[in-house]
């Protein structure tokens, strides 16, 4: 076992910040590392909150870890802020909201840019996740900008999922209703202080009853009811229900859906994996290249087409592409 994996094992700081920076630096030598964690992954529970910028996810987040630190549990949060697509990078000011907790060793944040992944996730994400896992996190709070069809992804990785809603979001809703329903485990409607949430509260109740049938012929009781939770979160008004209702469905999840989630996850984390290869390799072995240059310029001029070149290059690697 690597040096950095044993230390992030055995829950230091300094060695989980110093394999983190390796995974963001895409370190060759981090698959080792990361491979000699994995068994010891899998305990902590996943807690995803998304939404729109400015709906209040941050400071809920900051309120979550909170009540968990009061509980006496070690807390990670892996906030993914959206990257510039000219720079990839990214103003990461979630951490802002949760400064509060920068002096206690045990709550580790970490911000990080979708820097071009769909999703709402980096690559990194996943291996983040693992890695505040192995080191011992009893709650790990993933943070997701955005949200609709694109950002469905989460639930391949949280095992609760909410999603916060502020009440002007009503058109919206209805334009991304269908990744609403499937994303969303409890559903948060904050800053009821400003703004009277009767029209989305009604559309969001709306959807969730007559919304297709997603139980995939499970029992009534095996299927989670999605609820809708109203909340102040600079005036700490609906938190202590909001709570509650995360505690049901973890309890939900364990007893249904757990074994379903694994086997979920690693699919993703598997496809995630020989994709970022592949696209690493591309990037290294021809991005670079002044002869794949060349080729963008005859492509731009007309005088080539994207996909017969790209077949040509996938086919350099031996890999068929006739079937």
């Amino acid at each position: 076992m690597s040096r950095l994996a044993k230390e992030v094992i055995e829950g230091k700081i300094k060695a989980a910040a110093e394999l983190i920076r390796k995974v963001e630096e895409e370190s060759p030598d981090v698959y080792d590392d990361m491979h000699y964690l994995y068994p010891h992954t899998g305990k902590a529970y996943i807690l995803g909150i998304t939404g729109l910028p400015g709906s209040g996810k941050s400071t809920i987040v900051n309120l979550l870890i909170k009540h968990y630190r009061e509980q006496g549990k070690s807390v990670g949060v892996v906030a993914v802020d959206p990257s510039s697509p000219l720079t990839n990078g990214a103003i990461l000011g979630d951490r802002v909201r949760m400064i509060e907790h920068s002096t206690d060793n045990k709550v580790f944040i970490k911000s990080i840019a979708t820097r071009g992944w769909y999703g709402g996730l980096s690559r990194s994400a996943a291996r983040i996740i693992n890695i505040l896992d192995a080191m011992g996190k009893d709650v790990i709070i993933l943070e997701t900008v955005g949200v609709g069809q694109t950002e469905v992804s989460i639930m391949n990785f949280a095992h609760t999922t909410v999603l916060v809603l502020v009440p002007e979001m009503g058109d919206y809703v209805q334009t991304i209703k269908a990744g609403v329903l499937e994303i969303g485990d409890i559903f948060v409607i904050n800053k009821i202080d400003k703004t009277d949430p009767g029209e989305l509260l009604q559309n969001m109740q709306s959807l969730i009853s007559n919304r297709d049938d997603l139980s995939g012929g499970q029992p009534n009781h095996q299927i989670w009811q999605q609820k809708i939770i109203l909340t102040s979160a600079m005036e700490q008004k609906g938190f202590d229900e909001l709570i509650q209702e995360i505690n049901s469905h973890r309890e939900y999840f364990l007893e249904f859906k757990k074994d379903k989630y694994l086997k979920q996850r690693a699919g993703q984390e598997l496809k995630d994996e020989v994709y970022s290869y592949f696209v690493d390799y591309f990037r290294k072995s021809f991005a670079s290249k002044e002869e794949f240059n060349k080729v963008i310029i005859d492509i731009a001029q007309k005088k080539a087409d994207p996909y017969e070149q790209a077949l040509k290059i996938i086919e350099s690697l031996n890999i068929k592409t006739k079937y």
